[in-house]
């Protein structure tokens, strides 16, 4: 598995895919957080949802940096597709994980706010929810479930809408409405506890997405 993700990143890499999600990246979270007098989780908050639209290019850019004919050639020497998908998703949480210290950094270095221990946790966390949902959204926004580019888009729009806006879909809707809240809880430790579980759930999803993903694009490989 170590040399697959190795190549998937690699290839990611070589094909500078990369660029233009991580540039929207540092886009939004520029327009959204810069000298934000708000407190520092619902900071963090909007920071999060940058992490979200970024990681669903991400992950469709990492997916997407195969040619059909090198995909067919990766599936004939990995012999389980599964394990494609599986490189696919954790080669980009990890280069989403490299981003989400920026989404901390930048807002306390543009604007003025109360740093706390439990603040921080609650943006790390939070961060890395929405990275992992925004992978398995990237995963059925890309091929082989969707082949094509425009339906794509359009798809990878819907879906951050839906993860965002949907008041009953966990976990990133229900966790951002927290974060907003104004809640006291936010200043204590334990207020940190409610997003571990969040975490479990962004967690739950990308498996859950991972293997939709697998499903539907086993029958087009």
């Amino acid at each position: 598995m170590k040399p697959l993700i190795r190549y998937t990143l690699a290839n990611l890499f070589i094909s500078q895919r990369f660029v233009p999600p991580t540039f929207l990246f540092f886009v939004l979270l520029a327009v959204l957080t810069s000298s934000d007098p708000s407190p520092l989780v619902v900071v963090y908050a909007a920071a999060s949802g940058c992490i979200l639209a970024a990681s669903v290019w991400i992950t469709v850019a990492v997916a997407n940096a195969e040619d059909p004919v090198g995909r067919w050639i990766l599936l004939a020497n990995t012999r389980r597709s599964s394990d494609v998908v599986i490189a696919t998703a954790v080669s980009a949480v990890l280069y989403e994980v490299l981003l989400c210290p920026v989404g901390l950094v930048y807002p306390l270095a543009t604007g003025h706010h109360k740093v706390t221990v439990s603040g921080l946790l609650i943006g790390t966390v939070a961060e890395l929810t929405c990275a992992l949902v925004g992978t398995g959204v990237g995963l059925l926004c890309a091929r082989p479930v969707i082949m094509r580019t425009g339906v794509s888009t359009l798809a990878g729009i819907a879906l951050i809408l839906a993860v965002l806006l949907v008041k009953q879909l966990p976990p990133v809707s229900p966790m951002l409405r927290r974060m907003t809240d104004g809640s006291s809880d936010h200043t204590t430790l334990t207020g940190v506890l409610p997003f571990a579980g969040f975490a479990v759930l962004g967690a739950a999803a990308l498996c859950s997405c991972g293997a939709l993903a697998h499903r539907l694009g086993h029958r087009r490989d």
